[in-house]
């Protein structure tokens, strides 16, 4: 399956990971304090296209999958988000 076959949750799960992974390099490259919130910034993007694509019914392991991650870390967002939101 391709990237264009998939739902859009899924997409943005996967262009988020990818942005992460491809800029992260040159983000070390950068001041400490720039790495540290460039990485922030994408993790955070990460984190909420995979919090969107959790909402839109996309099981925690495809979520992980698509994005590289533990399915741990998928159903630590996901649980700390319905913390958030109760």
């Amino acid at each position: 399956m391709n990237d264009r076959d998939l739902r859009p949750e899924r997409l943005a799960v996967r262009l988020a990971a990818r942005r992460l992974a491809e800029e992260a390099p040159a983000l070390t490259a950068a001041s400490a304090d720039a790495l540290r919130s460039g990485l922030a910034a994408r993790v955070d993007t990460l984190r909420q296209a995979a919090l969107a694509a959790s909402r839109a019914g996309i099981p925690p392991f495809v979520i992980a999958h698509d994005s590289y991650l533990l399915t741990k870390t998928v159903r630590e967002w996901i649980a700390a988000e319905r913390c958030v939101r109760q």
